[in-house]
């Protein structure tokens, strides 16, 4: 499993579907998850710090794990991809024992976040088609890459 963390939140101006970039934490991987808008809203608003007067969904069930006491999550794990769907997991510590429940990717990084637990993906699905290898990219490519990434976080959310 390799380990990843919230680059962004972008929305694709032509079509407006929302995606959340995944990028690995040793810089080679970028992977865009496909998430609904609401999703896409909790996401960013957590990044960008973003003042809720009462707690949205999310915070919600981090509250709840919270208020049970011996409950942690430890991490998400992304370790299906058919066809062209991500299947997740949310990994929580109960007493010491590891439970693993079924989730959609946009729901675990939302809770994932909240949480400052892993996102994992596992390697195989990283490195098939279905992601962006930063390696096989030239310095002109990351650098056009980063940039609408960037324009694209800060002018549609």
């Amino acid at each position: 499993m390799l380990q990843f963390y919230v680059k962004c939140v972008i929305k694709d101006p032509l079509i407006s579907t929302y995606s959340v970039i995944l990028e690995s934490t040793d810089g080679n991987y970028l992977i865009p998850i496909p998430v609904g808008p609401f999703e896409a809203e909790a996401i960013y608003a957590h990044l960008s710090s973003l003042y809720r007067p009462r707690p949205m969904t999310y915070d919600f069930v981090n509250n709840i794990l919270k208020g049970l006491g011996d409950v942690k999550i430890v991490g998400m794990y992304i370790d299906v991809y058919n066809k062209g769907v991500y299947e997740a997991k949310l990994a929580i510590d109960h007493s010491g024992n590891i439970i693993k429940i079924d989730c959609r990717p946009s729901d675990g990084i939302a809770v994932t976040i909240r949480a400052d637990a892993p996102i994992y993906i596992d390697e195989d699905i990283a490195k098939k088609n279905n992601c962006v290898s930063k390696n096989c990219l030239s310095t002109m490519e990351r650098i056009l890459l980063e940039q609408l990434i960037m324009d694209q976080e800060m002018r549609y959310l």
